[in-house]
């Protein structure tokens, strides 16, 4: 009888697979214990927006159905902060305020990031961007800019299949 949900249920559960990676990739411990990335609520968040951008640029290479997988892996992340900070006790009168503003920083980050990939030098366009927004310190920043794009070449090379399924190139599903 209702038909027309069953469509949108591949790209439900692609959209949750690909969380669930950004989240593992996310909490990759070598930027934290070289401390690329600060291990605090904030760093923790660079990381998701890091990976989160890598892994939306790839799926809007495919055209109508990698930008709606994007959509949802984007609603999946948002979704996640949210309930990451009723965990943490934010009361509902300023969880609003509390998401608009992770949402300009996710945004900000995103841009750079995918402006630094379209420069002619992404690698120095890349740690700069690294390091206004995520750590100061430039050879820091320019490790960290080395371990994005060790994981967007994983992602460039992604069949398309695998990505629209929500097969991440380092999640062992």
């Amino acid at each position: 009888m209702f038909g027309w949900f069953k469509k949108d249920k591949p790209v439900r559960e692609a959209a949750s697979r690909w969380h669930s990676a950004i989240m593992e990739k996310a909490r990759d411990t070598m930027p934290f214990q070289q401390g690329l990335v600060e291990d605090t609520l904030e760093g923790r968040f660079h990381m998701v927006t890091l990976v989160s951008t890598l892994v939306m640029r790839r799926l809007r290479d495919f055209d109508n159905d990698g930008r709606a997988l994007a959509d949802g892996v984007y609603k999946n992340v948002f979704s996640s902060f949210d309930h990451a900070l009723r965990e943490e006790g934010v009361g509902d009168s300023s969880i609003a305020r509390k998401i608009r503003k992770m949402g300009e920083e996710f945004f900000g980050l995103a841009r750079a990031i995918d402006g630094a990939f379209d420069e002619d030098d992404a690698t120095n366009a890349l740690t700069r961007s690294l390091v206004k927004n995520v750590n100061s310190d430039d050879m820091k920043a320019r490790a960290l800019a080395d371990w994005v794009q060790a994981a967007e070449r994983a992602l460039s090379v992604m069949a398309e299949a695998d990505a629209l399924a929500g097969i991440a190139p380092w999640s062992d599903a």
